[in-house]
């Protein structure tokens, strides 16, 4: 047998394969086993705290009420009557309202709890009174009713996050209709009222964010829109006349939509 002689490659090429070999199993071995890197993890992003500021629109549903006494003259070709009646007015009332808070920031003592606001509201309404009175001239009746009232208020307020307690403060407006029956005449008048420096609007409340957008609230306002005689003269020689007064007391449960004019935008957040 003739024995060729072996070259430097043919000797070398068996090693160099197995080390390949060896190279591609401990790739996949080494792929198989378990690594102690953390995995990646997509972190939403920290909602930013909520805020009162913003203009926001709503409804709101309450009831009236007051107590007055007043003094009333009747005067005919009969004779002249006078005397001093009590009148209690009550009833419904249901409105709207529009507004604007702003909440500050970084204020001494109260950090970013202060909330500022103005705010303007019209109701229609069902507050409503009548008394009769025994005269020498026969039976005297005198009533008012609030046909509507509202008023613009300032208000400011202490927020516990999505929960603002508040006192509240402005002018306030009626409609007023004053209506009487007496000495055989009957008739009535309707004035609306608004005078600044004449009257006063106080209140108070508490209102709650369900979400960003929504708020239920309650408050109490005591409104004092005016004092004055009012007189009629149905015929000559008569003039009838009593004090008509437009104060009440009502107690009120809104529900307001927070409009997000100035809301920052959402941020993006890479998801793996």
């Amino acid at each position: 047998m003739i024995r060729l002689p072996i070259t430097s490659a043919q000797f070398l090429a068996p090693i160099i394969l197995s080390f390949e070999l060896i190279a591609i199993c401990g790739t996949a071995i080494a792929a198989d086993l378990p690594t102690e890197k953390p995995p990646v993890m997509s972190v939403a992003p920290v909602p930013p705290a909520f805020s009162w500021t913003g203009f926001y629109a709503g409804v709101s549903g309450g009831y009236g009420i007051d107590h007055a006494s007043y003094p009333f003259a009747v005067t005919t070709g009969a004779g002249f009557a006078s005397g001093q009646g009590g009148l209690t007015q009550h009833g419904g009332a249901i409105g709207l309202q529009v507004g604007y808070n702003y909440q500050l920031s970084n204020m001494p003592l109260v950090g970013d709890h202060l909330v500022i606001g103005i705010e303007g509201d019209a109701a229609w309404s069902g507050i409503n009174g009548q008394s009769t009175n025994l005269t020498v001239l026969g039976p005297a009746s005198f009533g008012t009713r609030i046909e509507s009232f509202g008023g613009i208020e300032g208000r400011v307020g202490y927020a516990f996050d999505r929960l603002l307690i508040f006192i509240q403060g402005g002018v306030p407006y009626a409609t007023t209709k004053s209506y009487y029956s007496a000495a055989g005449f009957s008739g009535s008048a309707t004035e609306t009222r608004f005078r600044i420096g004449r009257q006063n609007l106080v209140g108070a409340g508490a209102e709650y964010a369900i979400n960003d957008n929504w708020s239920i609230r309650a408050d109490y306002v005591y409104s004092f829109v005016g004092a004055w005689w009012k007189s009629f003269s149905p015929a000559p020689g008569v003039d009838i006349g009593y004090m008509t007064r437009t104060s009440f007391h009502t107690a009120r449960a809104s529900i307001d939509y927070h409009f997000d004019l100035f809301a920052p935008a959402t941020p993006v957040v890479a998801k793996y």
